[in-house]
């Protein structure tokens, strides 16, 4: 034993000497400045690779890994080259993975891919493209040779042509965790391989001569070099022809590997007996000295402390950032921070030079030899060093001197057209049309160069050139109309030769806001900013998570919740309404960037990507720390420790507004216990168990499926909510104390499914007993099946001994969101999600199916005949539920007679206006709250219904069905009790009658459900700021049209097929 552990320790301090012996540098590395705000395009789902072919036409390709490439062309439109995704099995670290165009491309027009055939199985093919240079030919499919890939993760995927003209092929090592099968050192396997190939000489391909194991009994002789896990990307130096490789590592280090263009190849990189410089393995030949000291090292490696999934580049070789020369970038995939590496003397020096928060999956060249981003969120950006001198308008815009104002005032304007570089090419032309709640002052407006036109009110527009280092300043006055409210956005637009190179906006709010908050109005007990451990990006739960797990949450409302344009067009108006209102939203909305301190200004802008790509991420869940202890937590003594150093803590009896406990460090939790796992730690919690305390696993649903506003407690003196004292947090947290915006949890809380459960198999997925309890239940549904793929061992989840599979999708009555966000008018638009958000949409139109059950007759009454339909609410909450602003579900029943006739309708929705028609008789399902008259008077404004969540101090209406099992007692809570209406105990359905002409024989009954009524999002549109107008034109593609939810007809409508004897 002890023999061993000197081994290692030796070993170790080997591979690291080989590392670091050099001569001392003569020199310092050279600082560098980059920049990749510069986007060359965008709208690409899961991009992989960029690359071009090589045949001077300008294009950059595209490979998009569910099994498309698409072309960028010289004037930066897009356009389809290739797709191939029915034969791509795509997911993971699956797909279409690399593309390599033939060195004589315009000769022949060969290209060859690399993808994940439907059986798993790496495939190499060659293609040709078609008649059209910008279309490759489908059918032209050869296939070179297919790799057997024993698990789904580490396929590689690099293709590259090499200086000397053969193909270079980038494998892993087949995947799971640590290399089982010893593929990487094993030379009989191609597995944890580069491989070269000669695919000129002889079809489909050839051996090259000097392959290194060409003579090697038994040895793959395709192998150039071995001893790789993961090589993410790799590159040749098309000087010197070195070639770079990004090598991903296990669970501490990154590495880039290195080989001269002289060498003859055969070099072993170590894995799996090395990572990085550091052991990594004591197996055969692992644990022999002579054997680690023929090892490779890499010339640079970091830790998980700074990155988690390395992503090779390329030495920049081009002409318009000269500092680049010579310098090889690379970057992370998990945190997104790019690196240099520069060589001085003997010695590399790596340097972070930029943390964008994106996720970066590939780098790659033009023509010249200029560098590119491809962003795997969709977009591809070019990197440039920002102190060099090119034209460039992107810091053009326009400013306001006043974001908030009242009517009657004035507003200054000043329009500046920035450029920084090189002279532009061509004349520009700057459009402002004036927003109608402004009207442009005569004689206010100047430039310091062009031509500017202001005769017609309602347009400015300016025509010139701009130079090199040059400023254009355009300045005027305009007056805000007596009558005007809400956003003025103000929208500029720069072109040339016809074209929009970009797009500006100011803008302003009136009147001025009624309150002026801080944050520490908008207080709320819990754990605060300032985590030891900031939360962990998500994707890195990708990794080892099935696609019932890290996919389902993906496309869900908990994963976009950082995008949701309502959600920001109702920030937007909430800090026009009362300052530092958004606080308070982004606490919720995008949790990974508050705990950072990320929410301060209040209207988003100091977040990061990755607090949007996140919105509530898996951390949030499963860092959480359970207010009241659970003996039998294997986290007790943690937890202890966690909520003795909080105060104030949550109240325990009630669970609200994110009001929630963290754990500092990464300690992780979950429904199962999971001693020794390697990956994490995995620890077993109460808080998120199944089937062991509804209401404790449910609570923490309640963290954000209840809401209070902080600003208005009860005032028992008024007998209504009224706000606190300013700059500071309300006194009482708890249940009541402040005013109730949404209470889904309280509404499921006292219901019959938080106590027994309830028998509803239709929401019990697969558990054996059909009992549904816990909001969980219904919302993550219960399947059998695997949590972790295969290569982790995961244990088997059956329902019936080993727990539940629960599916991550949080499914909901919402299924505008994920159509919604696949529109690129959106600014934070998720094309690269549309695989997860269309899963999402369709689940959630099959759930919300689910949540009622719909009964109609006529009847006789009297001299009257009566339509009779009863709604029976099937959920656990009230129908509908959830944020009551714009939803609303309601009745459209029609009347016939004998011969068909319309004699009778209400309900009916205008399919051209998108109006709800408000009869009479209409019958809807809804909650509005509003201002009471002593609160309006005091702010200036109309008593009654309002969409001012901000300020809202009342409940007008509330007619929504409860669930089953309520009784008025314990319903009799200001958010809870109906207004407007009433239920008896126990009833989960409601009755309505119609008064029907006598003549009526038929009913057709409609339960129709709405995520978002047109009137709230004229209200967004016209108080949203930016985002509000977006939401227009949002609306205008895609408006939020009724779902059906039960369709009944009287008498029942029957098929009758005839009977077929044989």
């Amino acid at each position: 034993m002890k023999f061993r552990w000197v081994l290692i320790i030796l070993s170790s301090l080997l591979f690291t000497e080989i590392l670091q012996v050099s001569a001392a540098p003569p020199k310092q590395a050279i600082a560098l400045s980059i920049s990749v705000d510069t986007i060359l395009a965008e709208g690409f789902t899961n991009p992989v690779q960029i690359t071009h072919a090589g045949d001077g036409s300008g294009r950059l390709f595209v490979v998009e890994q569910g099994g498309v490439i698409k072309i960028i062309h010289p004037n930066l439109t897009t356009s389809r080259f290739l797709d191939i995704h029915t034969q791509v099995l795509s997911g993971g670290e699956r797909g279409l993975l690399g593309l390599a165009f033939h060195p004589n491309y315009t000769g022949n027009g060969y290209f060859y891919l690399n993808y994940t055939d439907t059986n798993g199985n790496t495939t190499i093919a060659r293609y040709q493209v078609s008649s059209n240079p910008n279309i490759a030919d489908f059918n032209s499919e050869s296939i070179l040779f297919k790799i057997n890939q024993p698990y789904s993760n580490h396929n590689g995927g690099q293709l590259l042509f090499g200086p000397d003209e053969y193909l270079y092929i980038g494998m892993g090592d087949g995947g799971s965790g640590g290399d089982p099968q010893n593929n990487a050192q094993n030379l009989t396997s191609p597995l944890g391989k580069m491989l070269r190939i000669d695919v000129n000489s002889t079809n489909p391909y050839a051996i090259p001569a000097d392959n290194p194991f060409i003579n090697t009994p038994g040895a793959d002789p395709r192998i150039w070099n071995w001893g790789l896990r993961n090589p993410w990307r790799f590159s040749f130096d098309r000087l010197t022809g070195d070639i770079f490789i990004g090598d991903v590592g296990q669970n501490q280090w990154e590495e880039i590997d290195f080989q001269a263009s002289a060498s003859t190849g055969g070099e072993n990189f170590g894995w799996r007996c090395m990572e990085g410089t550091h052991l990594y393995s004591t197996a055969a030949p692992c644990n022999n000295s002579t054997y680690l000291a023929s090892l490779v090292p890499p010339i640079t490696e970091y830790s998980h402390s700074e990155g988690n999934s390395i992503t090779g580049g390329f030495v920049y070789r081009g002409s318009q950032n000269p500092a680049f020369y010579g310098v090889y970038f690379f970057a992370d995939f998990v945190e997104g921070k790019i690196f240099s590496l520069q060589k001085v003397g003997n010695t590399w020096t790596r340097t972070m030079e930029l943390d964008t928060g994106l996720l970066i999956s590939a780098f790659g060249e033009d023509e010249e030899g200029e560098l590119y981003l491809v962003d795997y969120g969709g977009k591809i950006r070019k990197i440039l060093d920002p102190s060099v001198p090119q034209f460039n308008l992107e810091q053009t815009r326009i400013t306001v001197d006043q974001t908030q104002a009242n009517p009657g005032e004035t507003l200054s304007y000043t329009i500046e057209i920035i450029n920084p570089g090189a002279a532009f090419p061509a004349a520009l032309t700057l459009i402002n049309p004036i927003p109608s709640k402004i009207a442009l002052i005569s004689g206010t407006a100047s430039t310091t160069s062009g031509v500017l036109d202001t005769s017609n009110p309602a347009l400015l527009s300016w025509n010139g050139i701009i130079g090199a280092q040059q400023t254009i300043t355009i300045s005027y006055q305009a007056a805000i109309q007596s009558n005007s409210s809400g956003s003025i956005v103000n929208l500029i637009s720069l072109n040339s030769n016809g074209s929009t190179l970009l797009e500006r906006h100011a803008v302003t709010t009136t009147p001025r806001p009624f309150i002026n908050a801080s944050t520490q109005d908008f207080f709320f007990p819990g754990t605060q900013p300032g985590l030891a451990v900031p939360l962990i990006d998500s994707v890195d739960c990708k990794t080892c998570h099935s696609s019932e797990i890290y996919d389902r949450w993906r496309g869900s409302a908990m994963s976009q919740s950082g995008r949701d344009p309502l959600s920001w067009a109702a920030i937007f108006n909430a800090n026009a309404t009362v300052t530092n209102a958004g606080e308070f939203c982004l606490r919720c909305h995008t949790p990974s960037g508050w705990y950072e301190g990320r929410s301060t200004p209040s209207d988003g802008t100091a977040l990061l990507p990755q607090d949007i790509r996140n919105g509530i991420s898996c951390q949030i869940c499963h860092r959480s720390v359970d207010i009241i202890p659970s003996p039998s937590d294997e986290t007790i003594n943690i937890d202890r420790a966690i909520r003795e150093a909080v105060s104030p803590l949550p109240p325990a009896d009630h669970r609200a507004s994110a009001m929630i406990l963290l754990d500092p460090q990464d300690n992780r939790r979950g429904p199962f216990s999971l001693p020794g796992f390697g990956y994490h730690s995995a620890y077993r919690s109460d808080l998120l168990s199944q089937s062991q305390n509804a209401w404790k696993e449910s609570s923490l649903c309640g963290n954000c499926h209840n809401i209070d506003n902080p600003l208005l407690s009860w005032d028992e003196s008024r007998a209504q909510y009224w706000p606190n004292s300013n700059n500071q947090a309300a006194e009482d947290f708890s249940k009541g104390a402040l005013f109730p915006i949404e209470r889904t949890f309280d509404e499921w809380a006292a219901s019959d499914f938080a106590s027994a459960g309830v028998y509803d198999p239709q929401f019990a997925g697969a558990k054996p007993d059909g009992i549904v309890r816990s909001c969980q239940d219904c919302h993550m549904p219960r399947l059998s099946g695997f949590a972790a793929l295969e290569q982790f061992n995961p244990q088997e989840r059956d329902c019936v001994n080993t727990g539940c599979l629960p599916e991550h999708s949080f499914l909901g009555a919402n299924s505008w969101l994920p159509t919604l966000l696949q529109n690129e008018t959106w600014r934070l638009s998720a094309p690269e999600d549309t695989l997860y958000l269309e899963y999402t949409r369709q689940k959630n139109e099959l759930f919300l199916k689910k949540a009622a059950s719909l009964q109609a007759q006529i009847i006789q009454q009297g001299l009257q005949k009566i339509a009779r339909v009863t709604v029976t609410n099937n959920t656990g909450h009230k129908l509908p539920t959830g944020y009551p602003e714009g939803r609303r579900m309601w009745l459209h029943i029609q009347a016939f007679d004998e011969n068909r006739n319309l004699v009778f309708e209400s309900g009916k929705y205008d399919w051209q206006s998108n109006d709800l028609i408000l009869d009479p008789f209409i019958k809807v399902y809804e909650t509005k709250q509003g201002l009471t008259s002593e609160w309006a008077n005091q702010l200036g404004l109309e008593p009654g219904e309002s969409f001012q969540f901000a300020l809202n101090n009342t409940i007008i209406k509330d007619n929504r069905i409860p669930p089953r099992g309520i009784i008025q007692s314990e319903y009799n809570q200001i958010g809870l009790i109906p207004v407007g209406t009433s239920y008896p105990d126990n009833q989960y359905w409601d009755t309505t009658d119609y008064v029907l002409p006598d003549n009526t024989v038929s009913l057709i009954v409609r339960l129709e459900y709405q995520v978002a009524s047109k009137e709230y999002v004229e209200f967004l549109v016209n108080n949203g700021g930016y985002d509000g107008y977006l939401l227009q034109s949002l609306w205008n593609d895609t408006p939020s049209l009724p779902v059906l939810i039960q369709l009944k007809y009287f008498p029942e409508f029957t098929l009758h097929f005839p009977v077929i004897y044989r």
